[in-house]
């Protein structure tokens, strides 16, 4: 079996955080597949230019193996509009780059099936290539393109309705993303909930000595839409409150500098540790020293951190959107607060850090609702099961299709 995975983003040698979490779904499905290649579209951007996300993609390398002999990944470069400038141009131009990179694959008779990690342009080309030629496609809803794009129906929100109406399989990692699309469009194929989980040998629980420091921690991309800002709020009315406890900040600062400036005018740099984007055994290793997770998003699918947290037996403060509500059990496994709500936020977090035995319960509940719903290679075989099933149907339909036109 050979699949197609398209990404908007995926990790290279120089940056190994970039999609970090397809990447490591990645090597779980070559547990039980023979070949993948992963297709990323980036945007042309000239080596002078020193912007930061351009030079990052100015860097990607053309190709490389990310699993030797078994996956290779392709860093395609293409011209785009500034801004959102032009998104017939955009659309054309990763249409023609997957159309092309599928009929190559195809020319050597191996490819089985296409899955596109997201909706939007990525799903969009991937089917249209996929019925080109003859070939089921698989789309994934993070969230974003869902709760957000499709919802306030912004620029790639036809894209998403569309991949959604057409794909074989649309997979979702929260209920909430299902009932979004399913409530306004008939899909023409399947619809699955289907959690990408975590690596539970990774992510597991400390030893029983390990004593955990008063720490909260927030793991994720330094954006207002993340919440960063109301947890900031929220922070200061804590340390007002005089316990005594950090605030580590894991994750790549979109915010240029408007993150930093608000910790200084906020008088929180002695509390607040800026840490950066982390591999993911750093990651796992200050889950199981800390005594909080903290992720006050404004929108999300079901995030990866809050799943990871779990696995280390800590206890999380979140906010009630998106998939969150349904894998964080209030006053079981953690706290949940309305979105925005920074007053909220400062209780949450003020009551678990002063309550130990609190804490530990509901860290021991995380543990073992993560090892019964996480384990990211059970949804890799999952997932293979249902791609072994969309082939086999492709391949009776085309067949059925041949035997017609012989008649």
């Amino acid at each position: 079996m050979h699949i197609l995975i398209v990404a908007e983003s995926f990790p290279s040698p120089g940056h190994p955080y970039r999609g970090a979490f397809i990447g490591e779904q990645v090597k779980r499905l070559l547990d039980h597949v023979e070949r993948i290649t992963v297709l990323s579209p980036t945007t042309y951007v000239p080596r002078f230019v020193k912007v930061s996300r351009a030079a990052r993609q100015a860097s990607l390398p053309a190709r490389y193996e990310f699993v030797k002999n078994r996956c290779e990944v392709l860093f395609p470069r293409y011209l785009k509009a500034p801004g959102d400038m032009c998104l017939w141009w955009t659309i054309a131009q990763w249409r023609r780059i997957v159309s092309k990179t599928v009929g190559d694959l195809v020319t050597d008779g191996s490819l089985s099936l296409i899955h596109a990690s997201k909706g939007g342009l990525g799903s969009w080309a991937a089917i249209h290539a996929a019925r080109q030629y003859g070939l089921p496609c698989v789309v994934t809803y993070q969230g974003t393109e869902v709760h957000t794009d499709f919802v306030r129906q912004q620029k790639e929100w036809k894209l998403s309705r569309d991949s959604f109406r057409l794909a074989d399989l649309n997979v979702f990692v929260s209920r909430p993303l299902e009932h979004i699309l399913k409530s306004s469009l008939q899909p023409r194929g399947r619809c699955l909930v289907m959690l990408r989980g975590v690596d539970l040998q990774t992510f597991c629980p400390p030893e029983r000595e390990t004593v955990r420091r008063p720490i909260v921690l927030f793991v994720g991309r330094v954006t207002e839409a993340k919440g960063i800002f109301d947890l900031l709020e929220a922070w200061r009315e804590v340390i007002a409150r005089g316990v005594g406890a950090e605030l580590w900040i894991v994750g790549p600062n979109h915010t240029d500098a408007r993150f930093l400036q608000a910790l200084e005018s906020r008088g929180l740099t002695k509390s607040v540790k800026v840490l950066g984007p982390l591999p993911l055994g750093e990651v796992s290793d200050l889950m199981r020293g800390a005594q909080v997770l903290c992720l006050p998003s404004h929108g999300e699918g079901t995030p990866n951190c809050v799943m990871e947290a779990m696995a280390c037996g800590l206890p999380v403060v979140a906010t009630e959107v998106g998939g969150i509500p349904d894998i964080v059990e209030p006053d079981r496994t953690g706290l949940l607060v309305p979105k925005g709500d920074s007053p909220k936020l400062a209780d949450a977090l003020a009551a678990l850090l002063a309550d130990s035995d609190r804490r530990a319960r509901m860290g021991e509940a995380a543990y073992a609702y993560a090892q019964e719903h996480f384990d990211a290679r059970r949804t890799a075989r999952r997932l293979v099961e249902l791609y072994r099933e969309l082939i086999s149907a492709s391949r009776d339909a085309n067949n059925a299709q041949v035997r017609v036109g012989a008649k």
